[in-house]
């Protein structure tokens, strides 16, 4: 298996359990660190819904459904450098759920190797 189907295997071991419970509003996933609300928990449900149907295309066919791992590399990015990061540096890492915020950090780092750059970035 290509480093890329691994990435995409692990989007889907990742968000199976919990990408559709957070649409559905089967259990708490914030982790008890911030308040939820049924705006947040609907957008993020069906944005991690998205990415979890696109890793599955992508087992099938890695370099077309690549760009949602630029996608992760991005948002996650985001997150991590205006929501976790600034709580951490106060001091306050209560704020951050901990799953989240190292299963994002690790994707942060590994997906960018993994990414085929010179695919996505032919003319």
């Amino acid at each position: 298996m290509t480093a890329l189907r691994l990435a995409y295997l692990a989007n889907v071991l990742i968000l199976l359990p919990i990408a559709i419970p957070t649409l559905l509003r089967l259990f708490e996933t914030a982790q008890g660190r911030f308040d939820e609300s049924a705006g947040w928990r609907i957008l993020v449900g069906a944005l991690w819904t998205g990415i979890l149907v696109l890793s599955l295309l992508g087992l099938r066919s890695p370099l077309v459904w690549s760009p949602v791992l630029v996608l992760q590399v991005i948002y996650k990015s985001l997150w991590l450098a205006a929501y976790a990061l600034p709580r951490i540096v106060r001091g306050d890492p209560r704020g951050v759920p901990p799953g989240i915020a190292v299963s994002f950090a690790v994707i942060v780092l590994v997906w960018p190797w993994i990414i085929p750059w010179r695919h996505l970035l032919a003319i």
